[in-house]
């Protein structure tokens, strides 16, 4: 059946999960201060919004797709007056599980339920509908949201309550960042030391050491010419620091975590922040005068 939402928020991932959702024939407000954006998506089928609150008028999901806790806190103070009793939030955002907490409180004095659900997949999995959705909230929430987040989402599952899907994502995050960093590290020494990476590739992803970001993602990034930007290393950084910032209070040592995070930081510093975050890589490049392209990426 066809569903009135809102969707706010139009970036690499938010465009495409409203392109499936109009696709689907459901009716979908759009609004981002990227005005090229909202364009594409009407152009798509969506319809246009001024205001976020104005796209969250008689839709019975609000879904966000935004970077930072800082503005997921504003337009969702901005929303929320215009939300309807009974709706669902879907925040689709990477942001630490205490502001989660805080705005799904501020939801249900409001009548309205806040799901986090946050996304991984990346550009690839929202493009081909097969993103991974790892939620935290209400049980009936979110199945009330479920056959929209089934347009396009290949996994959808609730793994706690309100902070959970939170908690999940950034240990994602953390655990791909330091899948990078390892392979960027060890690449490197390879190619350094006169192996060809066609074969030491080749090798390791029959091996222990294969992983989606050497088999998968690599491929399309780090290891082509262009080294075209799917997810920006300013975000990974982000989270890593969000990752940090949420753990802190507790009593597991994160050495891998910190080391992480200051290696983004210098990709940052070294002005990365808009490239890839496989450009990380670059910092062992750098050391070793080399360059990670397979031969089939230099054609």
């Amino acid at each position: 059946m066809s569903a009135t939402v809102a969707f706010v928020g139009l970036g690499n991932i938010g465009g495409r999960v409203v392109a499936h959702l109009v696709k689907a024939g459901h009716d979908v407000a759009v609004f981002d201060l990227n005005t090229a954006a909202v364009d594409a998506a009407v152009e798509a089928g969506a319809r246009r919004a001024e205001s976020a609150g104005q796209a969250a008028e008689a839709a019975e999901a609000v879904f966000l797709s935004l970077p930072t806790p800082a503005i997921v806190e504003a337009v969702t103070g901005e929303v929320l007056p215009h939300t309807a009793k009974g709706a669902v939030i879907v925040d689709h955002s990477t942001i630490d599980p205490d502001t989660t907490r805080r705005l799904a409180a501020a939801a249900a004095e409001e009548g309205v339920s806040f799901l986090d659900a946050p996304v991984s997949g990346g550009v690839q999995g929202a493009e081909a509908g097969t993103l991974a959705v790892m939620v935290g909230g209400d049980e009936a929430a979110l199945a009330k949201v479920r056959p929209l987040l089934d347009t396009y989402a290949g996994s959808v599952v609730r793994v706690g309550d309100s902070g959970s899907g939170q908690v999940v994502k950034l240990a994602n995050n953390l655990i791909t960042a330091i899948n990078i960093v390892a392979l960027g590290e060890a690449l490197t020494t390879v190619v350094r030391e006169g192996v060809d990476l066609d074969t030491a590739v080749s090798v390791l992803t029959k091996s222990s050491a294969n992983s989606n970001v050497l088999s998968s993602y690599f491929p399309r990034t780090l290891f082509t010419a262009e080294r075209p930007t799917g997810f920006a290393l300013d975000f990974m950084h982000k989270d890593l620091g969000l990752f940090l910032a949420s753990a802190a209070s507790g009593p597991v040592p994160l050495p891998l975590a910190n080391s992480v995070r200051d290696l983004f930081s210098i990709g940052r510093q070294q002005g990365r922040g808009g490239k890839d975050f496989t450009s990380v890589v670059e910092f062992y490049e750098d050391f070793a005068g080399v360059r990670l392209q397979t031969k089939e990426n230099s054609k």
